[in-house]
Order: C-alpha cells, then structure tokens, then sequence
C-alpha cells in the first residue's frame, strides 16, 4: 500500500511539475439551473419602491452528490408605497428562467417550492405560467414561464417586509459550482432600489483560492468588486438601477473537496510524518487548480496552489521514498 502510494506520488509530482500553466480555453457548458431573482411587481404601474433588500446565500455540499452543490437562499425585501393610495398586486417570483431560456440543452428546470413571508407571516403561493419578461438581450425560447404568485396588500407610506426562502443548486465542471442571482428584475419597482447587499456565506473561511474571481473554463465571467471578509463574499449597491451588468456570478470550489484540503492540512500539521496525508493534500490541491479539460489556473491563487501540490507530493516522496 505504502509501495502504490509512492509510486503515485512520483507520477503526480512529475506530472505537475511538466504541466505547463495556461489561460482557460473554451469549453462545453453545463446546464445551468435556475438563478435566484429579485420579486416583480404586477403588470401594472406601481408606486412602490423596493426600499432595501439583503440576499443571503448559504453554500453547501450537494447531499445527492458531492461533486455538486447547493445554496439555501434567503431573500428580504423592504418594500415601501411612495402613494397616497393602497394598493393590493399579484407579486411575482420565476420558478424557472426569468428571460424564457433553457438550461442550455433544451429543458427547464424549476425550483421546487419556495417559502414566501409577509411581515413575519406565511403566506400562500401558486404557480402560474405567465409571458417572459423582456430582457436587454430580447431572446426567448419559449414564449411562458412559471411563475410563483402572490397577493400582497401594500399601504400608503408603509414599509411591507417581504422574505423569500428556496434551494438553488450550482452548476459547472468539478471541481467548481457557479451560482447566480439576478437583480436586473428588481427595476420594475418603482425608482431605484435604495440598497442592496448580497452575501455568499460558506461553512469555511473564503480566499482567492476557494472562491475564483475571474473567468474560469472560457463561457463565465464571475461578478467583480464582491468582498472577502471571514467566511462570506459581499456586494453592496446604493439606488441602484439594476440591469444585466449587476447581476450576481460568483465560482467557487465544490465545498467537499475544499473541506478535504482543509481536513488534509490540519492532519499534516499535527503530524507532520504523514507521508500518506502529504500526498493526499497534493492531490486535492491539484484537483482544484486543475480544470476539466486538463489545463491548469493561471491567476496567481492557481499558482500558488500548484507550488503546495508540487511541495506535498515532494513531502510525501521525502517520507515515503520506496
């Protein structure tokens, strides 16, 4: 065992150390799955504003897979009627994607059920297949969507709290989950929407490493100006006039192979002999900086995880030399 473990690492090491490190490349896309999105009023005009909103998205392994994962969402909104009049809506909510498009392959997949509160209070929901939205891009593959619809009563210079709570699943290539939330359906409210935070939360702390930044596999552009801080990344907007541009994309690494790096690192550190330990935590390390076509990160966080996968599978060579 301890023979097949060396024999490994040697390969690894020498395989790491003659891949040469390049910029992503094209590559196939996965189907998407449907993004969270900011609540829409009725077809009809509206007085009222969407005063504040807080967006909290907790990542988390995949329980049905875990090369896959997950994002409990919970959304709240300050809604307020700048009217001198009540008014009663049908509040919209896409169960699908809002701009009448597929996943990418021809099919629509749906949240399954969403939880709506009104100042505290459940409150039902029903499904509707309702016209898509207009978008900038103007596309559509079909012409309805579902929509999860409910009533809301809004008084004249009122604050009405409304939360939304539903599952989202990533999507991507191992060893990466992307995930979306789409604020540019936000601008049918009335004027701009006073401020907006969207947070990111992880059950670890966040850095370059676990949470890419930058275009990742050739055909996604994560989301720029988010900050890291502990374990969340943060956007905040003031009257904000949303469009596609503010839409949220953020790529992170599927959470069970981060938590066998960081497994890995704290067994080595208490003992530092683990020479099978070692050439574990040079292999996740290469899984991660390694894409699924074979090339490797080339952003600075990509080199610096090719330095700790070539510094353990040197470890585990040094410990476990036959």
């Amino acid at each position: 065992m301890i023979r097949k473990s060396a024999i490994f690492c040697m390969f690894a090491l020498l395989l790491i150390s003659a891949f040469p490190l390049k910029t992503a490349r094209a590559d196939v896309a996965p189907p998407e799955t449907p993004p969270g999105t900011n609540l829409l009023p009725g077809n009809e005009t509206t007085q009222v504003r969407m005063a504040a909103e807080t967006v909290t998205l907790t990542i988390s392994k995949n329980p049905d897979d875990p090369y896959k994962a997950i994002a409990k969402t919970e959304a709240v909104f300050t809604m307020r009627n700048l009217g001198t009049a009540e008014e009663n809506m049908q509040v919209r909510f896409p169960l699908s994607f809002f701009n009448g498009n597929s996943n990418g392959f021809g099919q629509f997949p749906e949240i399954p059920s969403i939880v709506v509160k009104i100042n505290g209070q459940d409150v039902p929901t029903r499904r509707e297949m309702q016209p898509f939205v207009n978008t900038e891009n103007g596309y559509k593959e079909r012409p309805e969507i579902p929509w999860a619809v409910f009533d809301v009563t809004f008084p004249p210079q009122q604050d009405v709290k409304i939360e939304v709570l539903y599952t989202v699943s990533g999507f991507g290539h191992f060893p990466y989950q992307i995930f979306k939330y789409i604020l540019e359906t936000g601008a049918g409210w009335n004027g701009t929407i006073g401020t907006a935070d969207i947070i990111v939360r992880f059950p670890y702390e966040v850095n370059q490493k676990n949470v890419w930044m930058q275009e990742v596999f050739g055909y996604t552009n994560p989301t720029q100006g988010g900050g890291m801080s502990g374990n969340e990344v943060r956007w905040h907007f003031d009257d904000l006039e949303p469009t596609s541009e503010n839409n949220i994309e953020i790529i992170t690494v599927t959470p069970t192979l981060w938590e066998s790096v960081l497994n890995e690192t704290n067994v080595v550190t208490k003992n530092p002999n683990d020479g099978e330990a070692w050439g574990r935590l040079g292999m996740y390390y290469k899984q991660i900086l390694t894409q699924s076509h074979g090339e490797l990160r080339g952003d600075p966080a990509g080199d610096e995880m090719f330095e700790l996968s070539k510094s353990a599978y040197e470890k585990c060579l040094a410990l476990l030399p036959n």
